[in-house]
């Protein structure tokens, strides 16, 4: 069956209508819970507005208070600027510091190697000493030279201030053979006799015990009572051999170097007597330094007499030159004496010349002959200067 168009369209609208009824009564109906339903979530919305109304103003408060700090670190920012740029001036010094301390600790620690292959070297210079020292040849010879430096130190010159290794028979009157390590000459023909000594064995073992325990005390102090024993033993030996007695006139004293200060000085406290004991005996045990002041002594003494001596020799020949000066004078006298007599005798000539022979001369008139009168010599060029100075007359 065939529908027209307008039918088509009545039904098309009919259908339309229909679905539009339809659709509005579905639309009420819906509308109506929609409402309910929007009605709760207005209310929702709004607690929900109401809390992020809340939340906003709380946002907007710490939105100004992190606007203030802001601006607070912005001022603190600007007050630390000037510290920061000394703190990074502070950066570099310390970067500075730290090469010239890396450069330092390896000057230092070459220095220490240095120290430490040194003090290798010297410990075994320490240990050649230590066996070199105990040989008695070699501390004789450290003794020996020891004293030439000291005495070469006062100034003293050998053979003239000072003899080594001389014979005492040789300067003495009775004709002993002494031989001491020294002998100092002294003004008026005096002698001073000086011996070397060096006793070391008791207080090298002494120094060599390392300990501070009572053992370790005693066995030291064993060994320095032994040591002032030695020393003791040298005082006694010198006694005996008397050197004072092959110089009459002489100092009778006898002096006993030690090169070292440690070697009297570790003696006496052990053994305080044995200085007084040794002087009183005309022994002194004599260390470098007083060794040293005693030969400057000797040597302003020397000086003194040389002082002495050569101001006697310019008195004797201020003497002989006065004595001398007036025998000159003497002779100037008699000098003059002849040069008065000369220019009287040499006036006398001249007038008997004029009075005499140039009168008869004059007679022979056929000569034309002009003798030439000598001139006579007046009294002002014939003075003759006395000598009327204290020092130049002579009784």
């Amino acid at each position: 069956m065939t529908l027209s168009p307008i039918v088509l369209i009545l039904l098309v609208l009919l259908c339309i209508g229909v679905g539009a009824a339809i659709g509005y009564l579905y639309a009420v109906a819906h509308g109506r819970g929609s409402v309910d339903r929007d009605n709760a979530r207005l209310g929702q919305l709004q607690a929900e507005a109401s809390a992020a109304g809340a939340r906003a103003a709380r946002l907007e408060q710490e939105n100004n208070g992190l606007i203030e700090r802001a601006r607070q670190d912005n001022n603190v920012m600007r007050s630390l600027a000037p510290l920061g740029q000394q703190l990074e001036a502070l950066d570099q010094k310390v970067q500075r510091l730290g090469k010239v301390n890396a450069a330092q600790g390896a000057e230092l620690r070459e220095q220490l190697s240095t120290a430490a292959r040194t003090q290798q070297e010297l410990a075994r210079e320490t240990s050649t000493l230590r066996t070199a020292l105990t040989s008695t040849s070699t501390r004789g010879t450290w003794g020996e030279v020891e004293l030439r430096r000291i005495v070469e130190a006062a100034g003293m010159l050998q053979h003239v201030d000072f003899s080594t290794q001389l014979s005492t028979g040789k300067l003495s009157i009775n004709g002993s053979a002494s031989r001491p390590d020294m002998l100092i000459h002294l003004p008026g023909g005096g002698h001073l006799a000086i011996d070397a000594k060096v006793p070391l064995n008791s207080l090298m073992r002494a120094q060599a015990i390392e300990g501070s325990d009572h053992v370790s005390e005693t066995q030291r102090a064993g060994l320095m009572a032994d040591h002032a024993k030695a020393l003791r033993g040298h005082v006694n030996a010198l006694i005996k051999r008397n050197y004072p007695a092959d110089f009459p006139g002489s100092p009778q004293l006898t002096v006993m170097f030690l090169p070292a200060e440690s070697l009297l000085s570790e003696a006496l406290s052990s053994d305080p007597t044995l200085l007084e004991d040794a002087l009183r005996a005309g022994i002194s045990p004599t260390s470098p330094s007083s060794l040293l002041a005693l030969l400057r002594s000797v040597a302003a003494v020397w000086a003194t007499t040389q002082i002495t001596q050569e101001s006697q020799d310019i008195m004797n020949l201020g003497r002989t030159l006065v004595q001398r000066l007036g025998v000159v004078a003497g002779h100037l006298d008699s000098l003059g004496n002849s040069l008065r007599s000369s220019v009287k005798n040499y006036n006398k000539t001249v007038a008997s010349l004029e009075s005499r022979v140039l009168v008869t001369a004059r007679e022979f008139e056929s000569l034309e002959s002009n003798v030439p009168a000598p001139k006579p010599v007046t009294s002002d060029d014939a003075q003759v200067r006395s000598l009327t100075t204290a020092e130049l007359t002579i009784d």
